[in-house]
């Protein structure tokens, strides 16, 4: 590496580190480990692409990986706000009071549950 003062100072300093003729190099390993063999393609306006450009600039990545891990993010909000369910005030009432109330273990049940499996749950 060299000195700052061979470059004229700060001149040739890029500000994440390192110079510009020996830059630092940026992995993001969880979107360069699979081989990718879909595409996907968009049209966009110039200003958003200019948008889009300088976010990924920012955050060290190409715009199509900025594009892919904002929207995957995104996706996993959408995907999650679907898993919740809303209840109307009389549904809540009677979704805590069945989960208030004892199990009942019949001994049909209980027979079940101590026969041995011909499985095992996977974690």
């Amino acid at each position: 590496m060299t000195s700052g003062v061979e470059h004229g100072g700060l001149h040739g300093f890029l500000p994440w580190g390192g110079w510009l003729d020996n830059p630092v190099l940026y992995c993001q390993c969880e979107y360069m480990s699979t081989t990718k063999e879909e595409r996907l393609q968009i049209r966009v306006g110039p200003a958003d692409k200019e948008l889009l450009e300088r976010a990924a600039a920012a955050s060290h990545l190409n715009v199509s990986a900025f594009v892919v891990q904002a929207a995957a993010s995104r996706a996993e909000e959408v995907l999650a706000e679907r898993s919740s369910i809303r209840l109307s005030s009389a549904g809540a009432i009677a979704f805590t009071e069945a989960l208030e109330r004892p199990a009942e273990v019949n001994d049909r049940l209980a027979s079940a549950m101590r026969r041995k499996r011909k499985f095992s749950w996977l974690d």
